[in-house]
């Protein structure tokens, strides 16, 4: 039987004990994996991701359309910030994007150098992924890209609901504490989701992060059908039915 871990940030990735045969599920709800979701979903072509903000403007400087942001703030040389509501328009279709932020992007790096195959989770895709991880006969590491290198609880939330809906399917087993507190996070917060992530600290440290709009969006499940998937330098989506 295949087992699940959750690494609760990103530091603890390399003392993780799941080692081969595996998918990493990359999770960074605010905002990195979300908006990824949001712009595949409106028809963006891939997503590029890169880890730094000198190699953001030499990808700008190549002509490729940027969506960058440091410390919550756009980046001056960038086309697009990074909130899922900067891609819900036409005329990014079809179109290959930078995408530049901090812990989100760091992450895709780390795992795409240890994994079978590296995907990405939110709210918007949570039963499409679900069903696929499910069916993909490998163990699975939920990474919670956290903040500065602590734990973020949204990210916990995922990992606990996702978590949860993977060991009810009966073909996974865990002895991850991080799992086991991930699940009751999410068993007590999904009681009245949308007053419990008021306690999250980048939305009280900083809520002009996110609009009202962005924030139904990022924590309504099933809106999107695609499973964004990091190949070596680029991120595509699949539309996975089973």
């Amino acid at each position: 039987m295949n087992e699940i871990e959750v690494v609760l940030s990103m530091p603890l990735f390399h003392h993780r004990m799941v080692r081969k045969n595996s998918i990493a599920v990359v999770i960074d709800i605010l905002r990195s994996t979300t908006s990824i979701i949001a712009a595949l979903d409106h028809g963006v072509k891939s997503i590029i991701p890169v880890s730094s903000k000198a190699e953001a403007e030499v990808m700008k400087h190549e002509g490729y359309l940027l969506a960058g942001e440091e410390d919550g703030q756009k980046l001056s040389f960038a086309d697009f910030g990074n909130s899922a509501d900067e891609f819900w328009r036409d005329d990014i279709i079809g179109k290959e994007i930078v995408y530049s932020t901090g812990n989100g992007t760091k992450a895709f790096r780390l795992t795409r150098e240890e994994a079978d195959k590296v995907v990405i989770g939110g709210f918007p895709n949570i039963s499409v992924l679900s069903k696929y991880l499910i069916d993909q006969n490998k163990n699975i590491i939920l990474v919670c890209a956290g903040e500065k290198n602590m734990v973020a609880l949204e990210d916990q939330l995922f990992a606990g609901v996702l978590g949860k809906r993977l060991m009810e399917s009966g073909k996974f087993t865990s002895s991850c504490d991080s799992l086991t507190s991930s699940i009751s996070v999410w068993i007590q917060a999904k009681k009245d989701l949308f007053n419990y992530i008021k306690n999250l600290s980048q939305l009280k440290n900083s809520p002009e992060l996110i609009n009202q709009k962005v924030l139904d969006y990022t924590f309504t499940m099933d809106s999107s059908e695609l499973i964004p998937t990091l190949h070596f330098n680029h991120i595509t989506a699949i539309n996975y039915k089973k």
